[in-house]
């Protein structure tokens, strides 16, 4: 519950003065945004580590890893940031957010998703590699467990299908940026977060395998969760505009500042008249 309550209360902050921003356009609202991130940053580390601990390792408390928190923290990323190019893609195809996104946009979210795919895959075999070189049975036991039945076949397609494909995948700077391509590989991405997140948590209450008979159950949940989530979202949404249309940042954001003209000295920068992006609308 203490997680919870400071995450809304993060949330909560931030929606808030950013909604203020839209309305007045005050210096006040960035800097009270600010402060909210300064101590958010730290706060959202240490409980992200918190819930990883509580939620996953207290399954098997006698196994303990000093880089499980960065690597539920990496994980969490990963899937975040597919989560939202895919958001981005809907908004730009359904015109809401028509010249304002251009593809250096999907570019740089695509290269943080690689960045990630990298990082997340580094701490895992960073964890791996200290616990098995070791050999300590009160650590090994772990992956002993993750190497019985079925489990040895999820660990292999966490390999290839969680990092290898991912990351050839968006090697190539023009995929970052293909619409087509991108769609189904975050579908691909999602459903491999789902077995990094079965292989950590499973094995505890079903060591010789997958439970294929209970995998309905996983993807109810999801769905339940997932629709009542997209449902306040789409709500929330359709209240407010849909990108702060007063942000002091939002032309540098948007890569829309025009080169200045032929002639033009620094003194004369600001007697040049730059455009800025236009909303487009109070609502989508």
């Amino acid at each position: 519950m203490v997680v919870f309550a400071l995450w809304g209360l993060l949330t909560h902050g931030l929606r808030k003065w950013s909604l203020k921003q839209d309305e007045t356009g005050a210096a006040e609202c960035t800097y009270q945004m600010r402060r909210y991130s300064a101590w958010g940053i730290y706060v959202f580390g240490i409980t992200l580590t918190a819930v990883a601990f509580f939620w996953v390792m207290a399954l098997q408390p006698q196994w303990y890893s000093a880089v499980y928190g960065v690597y539920f923290f990496g994980s969490t990323v990963w899937i975040g940031l597919a989560v939202i190019y895919f958001i981005t893609l809907i908004l730009a195809r359904a015109g809401i957010l028509r010249g304002l996104l251009h593809e250096h946009q999907f570019y740089y979210l695509g290269t943080l998703l690689m960045a990630f795919t990298v990082f997340q895959a580094y701490i895992g075999y960073s964890q791996y590699f200290v616990v098995w070189n070791a050999n300590m049975p009160v650590e090994t036991f772990w992956y002993l467990k993750r190497e019985q039945g079925s489990w040895w076949w999820v660990s292999m397609l966490l390999i290839f299908g969680h990092f290898l494909i991912p990351f050839v995948a968006l090697l190539p700077i023009a995929a970052k940026e293909n619409f087509k391509f991108m769609t189904p590989l975050i579908g691909w991405m999602v459903l491999m977060h789902y077995f990094d997140l079965s292989f950590n948590i499973t094995p505890a209450l079903h060591p010789s395998g997958y439970p294929f008979h209970w995998a309905w159950l996983d993807f109810g949940c999801l769905a339940l969760l997932g629709g009542l989530l997209a449902k306040i979202f789409i709500a929330r949404f359709t209240l407010s505009a849909p990108y702060p249309v007063k942000d002091p940042r939002l032309g540098e954001a948007m890569g829309q500042r025009h080169p200045l003209p032929t002639g033009i000295s620094g003194g004369e920068i600001g007697q040049v008249n730059q455009s800025e992006p236009q909303p487009t609308g109070g609502k989508p």
